[in-house]
């Protein structure tokens, strides 16, 4: 048995974390859904920029839209992103149908400018949820203090959100109040509670960032420490009175999705989380490079770090004088600016693919 079928026997889903024209032209994407039982896609800015501005993939329609002169870069990207998004969105609906609406999920992220600007974000959620015009299509919505309000207001207009950018358990509870909030809102108003959310739990990015504080007994195991205590939380949630009172009136739970989950530290195996994060229910969405690595790996699933062993890596990291909830902040901060890094360089990358073609009214001219 190899390891995507030891993680999907034990509970766990697993997701393609990339997105790309040759994946879906090429019929990639559906081996994978058919070989190793992908059932859902995510992305973000800095697929996007590989995508789009790193290759030549898509020149073939950006080019002529650009000289058209009919849409700014980011217009023409999110054009790009979104007619992606949708067809990736149709081989899944099969997923998505079978399930009843608890998988077979594709996200999409407003531009990462917004993070600090909530009702911008609700504005670009609205439009990106329309402009995709498919039911199975999160819009992804960064975990900052705007992000939480723009959540809410999101789920209680219907929008289906990936709350992303989220490092520890405090962030984690506040997501999750953000979407119980919203669906209360539509409980009161008489509305179907059916609107589906996901929490995108950032991993691997806590290794390297603690490795030069610890030491190496504790190296790379905060990530999985933090899962650990993410899903504590959620089960926490799920059992209070609150939460019983949607669930009675159909509301489905936020679900727990493990993301940046590729080994950062090179002496690490590509599938070190992966075949260690926290099971039953939750999803675990991984780069192709991790995928397929799985899919070559036989093993059993792991259900990673106990409680005991989560409060005892989080009690290192306190006897080191780093304080959980600080770092887990400067961390989605850090996040939050790394995508708008590459959002960036992506829309200059635009610009210049643009100023060094030539349309071919340009080339009939001169000759």
């Amino acid at each position: 048995m190899n390891a995507t079928t030891a993680l999907r026997g034990a509970g766990q889903r697993l997701w393609l974390d990339t997105i790309s024209r040759h994946l879906l032209e090429s019929g990639t994407l559906q081996r994978y859904i058919n070989q190793y039982g992908v059932t859902g896609v995510t992305s973000n800015p800095t697929i996007l920029r590989r995508q789009i501005a790193d290759t030549d993939q898509y020149d073939d329609t950006l080019i002529p839209s650009l000289h058209e002169g009919s849409a700014d870069p980011e217009q023409i990207v999110y054009k790009l992103a979104v007619a992606d998004a949708q067809r990736a969105a149709d081989l899944l609906r099969p997923t998505w149908d079978a399930t009843y609406q608890l998988d077979g999920w594709v996200s999409i992220e407003v531009p990462p400018a917004l993070a600090y600007r909530a009702a911008a974000t609700i504005e670009s959620g609205l439009h990106l949820h329309a402009q995709a015009d498919r039911p199975n299509v999160f819009i992804k919505v960064p975990a900052t203090q705007p992000g939480l309000v723009a959540i809410e207001e999101l789920i209680t207009v219907g929008v289906p959100i990936n709350a992303t950018l989220i490092f520890d358990h405090l962030q984690q509870r506040r997501v999750e109040d953000s979407y119980i909030r919203g669906l209360e809102r539509r409980r009161r108003d008489g509305l179907t509670l059916r609107v589906a959310s996901v929490a995108s739990v950032f991993v691997s990015r806590w290794g390297q960032a603690t490795i030069p504080y610890l030491p190496t007994t504790w190296q790379n195991r905060v990530g999985l420490a933090m899962a650990r205590e993410i899903q504590d939380e959620h089960w926490r949630t799920l059992a209070s009175r609150r939460w019983a009172l949607l669930a009675s009136s159909g509301a489905n739970p936020q679900q727990l999705v493990w993301a940046s989950t590729s080994a950062k530290d090179p002496a690490l195996s590509p599938i070190y989380y992966a075949e260690r994060l926290p099971l039953a229910g939750t999803i675990s969405t991984m780069p192709e490079t991790a995928l397929l690595a799985l899919g070559r790996s036989y093993g059993t699933a792991t259900t990673g770090p106990d409680t005991a062993s989560a409060n005892a890596t989080a009690n290192a990291l306190a006897d080191c004088g780093i304080d959980q909830h600080d770092f887990a902040t400067a961390l989605q901060q850090q996040g939050v600016r790394t995508f708008a890094v590459d959002w960036a360089r992506l829309l200059e990358s635009v610009h210049t693919k643009a100023a060094t073609s030539a349309t071919p009214t340009r080339r009939s001219g001169a000759a």
